[in-house]
């Protein structure tokens, strides 16, 4: 965030982020101001408000690596840590309306397919001559 480097001169667009930087985050320490994150796991979301639940999450994340979202779903001691509240049981025709990634897959391929033959019909280069001889 602040560099120090190792040439004397710095030029004015670099010192002026410095300072814009060094500005927010000394108002932001001084202030004790946060940003709000929000972070979505699932159909629920918790709301980062503090330096120190930040600070958590983001060790947390380093450490779980990809399965921080499960892991906040069903982990007891992480939902006591950043508070969510009680699990969200997510029912049977909840379930069943979620289509899986390879249905996705297989219902993009098949739309990609005839848009590429719509498409190729349009570019025929045969059909645009029939049509001004």
């Amino acid at each position: 965030m602040f560099k120090k480097d190792g040439n004397k001169h710095q030029n004015k667009v670099d010192k002026r982020k410095q300072r814009s930087v060094f500005r927010d985050v000394l108002r932001e320490v001084e202030e004790r101001d946060f940003p709000t994150e929000t972070v979505k796991f699932g159909p629920e979301r918790i709301y980062i408000d503090t330096w120190v639940k930040k600070h958590s999450h983001d060790t947390f994340k380093e450490i779980l690596g990809s399965g921080m979202q499960y892991h906040l779903q069903s982990n007891e001691f992480l939902r006591n840590v950043f508070e969510p509240g009680p699990p969200v049981m997510l029912d049977a025709a909840m379930l069943k309306t979620t289509i899986s990634l390879f249905e996705r897959h297989l219902y993009n391929s098949t739309a990609f397919k005839a848009r590429t033959k719509a498409r190729s019909k349009c570019r025929d280069k045969r059909a645009d001559v029939g049509e001004f001889l």
